[in-house]
């Protein structure tokens, strides 16, 4: 089988060929309602002063007879009369006229007919051809007049309209031909340059990047589209990497010390007291909980950020459960030498999960208590902006968070070096960040209060909640 170019098989090729035959079509059918118009105009207006005459012999018949019409033929034939004349006997002889005899095809009586006729030109000293349409009157005794007008000019004039209305159909479907090709061909191009950038993302050249004409047109944008989604394919994939870069770092330790453990108690356990062997077990339970909480908290940032649970989001207000997190975590902040503050306003609204809600400010609340010093502050807030918004913060006087590092903290097992002598498993902010994505609130992370003193800057972590709008 014959291969069409590439080009040629495109859909824009396609487009503009059926958009060029539409157009010729349209210019066809414009050319011949012009045609029509003016070869219409010509014939009504001969037909007219045909049907003229032949109303004004028929008159003169009436009052006059033969002699009558034969007359007025002569002085016709013999004047500068545009209209040509052949009026023949019962036998068809002639008998006058400016025309030596009928056409060879017959007339039939009353109706026009186009015919050619050949005369002598006295200024090109030649005989010519003409095109002519005449009517043909039929008069008691089968006397017959022929009363017709000359119609080259009209014919020629006719005959150039009709051959512009070919050529111009001609060179639109032509024209149209050529500019399909070329739009096609340069739109193909385009398209082979975003399959080739696939092609190679596909075969794992994440770097590729389709090339842009900054034009603004579809394929521009197109190739745009391409190349945000590829950058952020290439931010999830480095993400992944570095997940399982950290979960192998982060899971390394307790992993080992259950094994260590285990083959220790395996090495000496006939010499283990039953109340070492009781805590050597609930240590390695502790390590197995901790891996299982990494675990579980992974499965619930994956499943907040494919959308599940959201049918479970309720109008609720945040205060009742503020107050009970403040209550929570007060003893806490006290234990660990820090003030723990709580402002919370009642009669407020949100959509929300509580139980989400509640595991992401815990999240925010345990952290600030982790990193804050001791002789710091912690408070928790919940108040509502001029704009309706709800805005639960959390706010400490600890060390804060640089910048340049407040959206790798979001990220999956994250852990700025400074707090990699804490426990934890660096998901806590990654499930707060899908908590507040669920929920469509804006997460801010901001300085706080600080100490300035110490230069603590200090770190501001604020839920804006959007407002409820309808049901």
């Amino acid at each position: 089988m014959i291969r069409l170019p590439a080009f040629l098989r495109t859909s824009t090729f396609r487009f503009t060929i059926l958009a060029a035959a539409l157009f010729a079509l349209s210019a066809f059918a414009l050319l011949v309602f012009v045609y029509e118009s003016t070869a219409g105009v010509f014939s009504r207006q001969t037909d007219a002063l045909l049907a003229q005459q032949a109303a004004d012999f028929k008159v003169a018949f009436n009052r006059g007879g033969i002699n009558a019409v034969n007359k007025i033929v002569v002085e016709h034939s013999t004047g500068r009369d545009p209209f040509l004349y052949v009026f023949t006997r019962p036998d068809g002889k002639f008998v006058s006229g400016n025309l030596s005899a009928l056409p060879r095809d017959a007339f039939k009586p009353g109706n026009n007919r186009r015919f050619i006729y050949k005369f002598y030109n006295p200024e090109t000293r030649q005989k010519e051809t003409h095109r002519a349409r005449g009517i043909l009157i039929r008069f008691p005794g089968d006397y017959k007049l022929l009363v017709a007008r000359d119609t080259e000019e009209e014919s020629a004039l006719i005959d150039r309209i009709s051959r512009a209305v070919w050529i111009a159909a001609g060179l639109v479907l032509a024209l149209g031909l050529i500019s399909g090709a070329l739009i096609s061909r340069r739109f193909a191009a385009r398209l082979d340059d975003l399959n080739d950038v696939a092609r190679d993302v596909m075969a794992g050249d994440l770097k590729r990047r389709a090339p842009r004409n900054h034009t603004g047109d579809e394929l521009d944008e197109l190739a745009a589209n391409l190349n945000a989604m590829l950058s952020q394919i290439e931010q999830l994939m480095a993400a992944t990497r570095h997940a399982g870069d950290s979960i192998a770092h982060d899971l390394r330790s307790p992993l080992t010390r259950m094994r260590n453990r285990l083959e220790a108690q395996l090495r000496t356990g006939e010499n283990l007291s039953p109340k070492e062997a009781e805590a050597a077990l609930n240590k390695t339970m502790d390590d197995a909980d901790e891996l299982l909480q990494t675990f579980n908290s992974v499965l619930r940032i994956a499943r907040l950020e494919a959308g599940e649970q959201r049918e479970s989001y309720n109008k609720m207000d945040p205060a009742p459960l503020l107050h009970d997190l403040a209550e929570m975590f007060e003893p806490v902040a006290e234990d660990t030498g820090l003030a723990f503050e709580s402002e919370i306003e009642d009669g407020m609204t949100i959509r929300a999960d509580q139980g989400l809600l509640a595991q992401a400010l815990s999240n925010i609340i345990d952290n600030a208590l982790k990193y804050t010093p001791n002789g710091g502050a912690v408070a928790l807030r919940l108040r509502k902006q001029s704009d309706g918004r709800v805005v639960i913060s959390v706010t400490d006087t600890g060390p804060g968070v640089p910048v340049d590092k407040r959206e790798d903290i979001l990220k999956r097992f994250v852990r700025l070096e400074k707090s990699r002598t804490q426990s934890g498993s660096g998901l806590g902010l990654s499930l707060v960040s899908a908590v507040a994505k669920a929920h469509g609130a804006d997460l801010l992370i901001t300085d706080g209060a600080g100490d300035h003193k110490n230069g603590q800057p200090g770190l501001h972590i604020a839920l804006v909640f959007p407002v409820i709008r309808g049901r």
